[in-house]
């Protein structure tokens, strides 16, 4: 393991991309089947050649994106502490990559997700609160670093919406705008959906959902959401129907709603990586 990092250092920027992504992709796999120890291993492993790419050459966006999407890959697995350390020591070295800040921001959230706090407790509302201000602030950092990222939009969006604060609405439609990735509008057409449907806009969420429907058609949760407006609408026949063409579905997908709730796993930085490790 100690000579990982000097063999690395030495091999073509092609090599270590690609031995890079190798030990990442086995990372995943095996965390993902509980062997933690092994997937550990292996993100050890693809570190010491990160840590050895980073000789000041270029702008390192390979090195920066990579660090930024272990650390989702670390939230959504529940290790937040190696998450933190990962991000800590990232932004000491990458101080203005957006990315690290949307991962620092979510692992925030997931912290406050695993806490339980007594609504009873001022002091324990006021330490949440306080973590959901840092949350958001880190997503407006990210926005003022590139204001193009639409997942920084729609992360601050939902922590907004989650704390009903107006100012949702004003971000998922930012977030609309910018998304460029199927997974971002599906998601993005979700939070309008929930928004709509809470201020009571049944119609107005209908057709937001009907629209996340539309672009992930396998996903689980458009069709829940649907049948819960048509129920809410009194029309039950209509509700019923969307809840039985989801069980009639004769292929499901991976919902990209999880991969966000549970500290967005960058499945899109996974797919630039992979680009990235297979250019010549």
């Amino acid at each position: 393991m100690a000579g990982v990092g000097g063999r690395a250092a030495r091999a073509t920027p092609e090599a270590q991309r690609a031995a890079v992504m190798l030990h990442t992709d086995a990372g995943i796999t095996l965390l993902s089947a509980s062997a933690t120890s092994l997937g550990l291993l292996h993100f050890t492993t693809a570190s010491r050649i990160v840590n050895a790419m980073r000789s000041g050459r270029g702008d390192q966006l390979f090195e920066r994106r990579w660090l930024a999407f272990v650390a989702t890959v670390y939230t959504a697995n529940g290790r937040l502490g190696d998450a933190d350390r990962m991000i800590r020591d990232a932004l000491s070295w990458y101080s203005s990559e957006p990315l690290l800040y949307v991962a620092r921001g979510a692992l925030v959230e997931m912290r406050i997700a695993m806490t339980f706090v007594d609504l009873r407790s001022g002091n324990q509302i006021a330490r949440r609160d306080r973590a959901y201000d840092a949350a958001a602030a880190d997503y407006r950092r990210a926005i003022g670093l590139d204001d193009r990222l639409a997942i920084a939009h729609l992360r601050v969006g939902w922590l907004h919406f989650t704390t009903h604060d107006p100012r949702a609405r004003e971000n998922f439609d930012a977030a609309l705008t910018r998304a460029t990735e199927v997974r971002d509008r599906y998601l993005v057409q979700l939070f309008l959906g929930a928004a709509a449907e809470r201020d009571g806009r049944l119609d107005e969420a209908e057709r937001a959902y009907s629209a996340a429907q539309t672009l992930a058609p396998g996903c689980q949760t458009p069709y829940i959401a649907l049948a819960r407006v048509g129920h809410a609408l009194g029309r039950a026949a209509q509700a019923a129907a969307s809840a039985a063409a989801f069980t009639a579905l004769p292929e499901k997908s991976n919902d990209p709603w999880w991969d966000f709730h549970l500290g967005g796993f960058d499945h899109v930085s996974l797919a630039w990586l992979h680009a990235q490790a297979q250019a010549p």
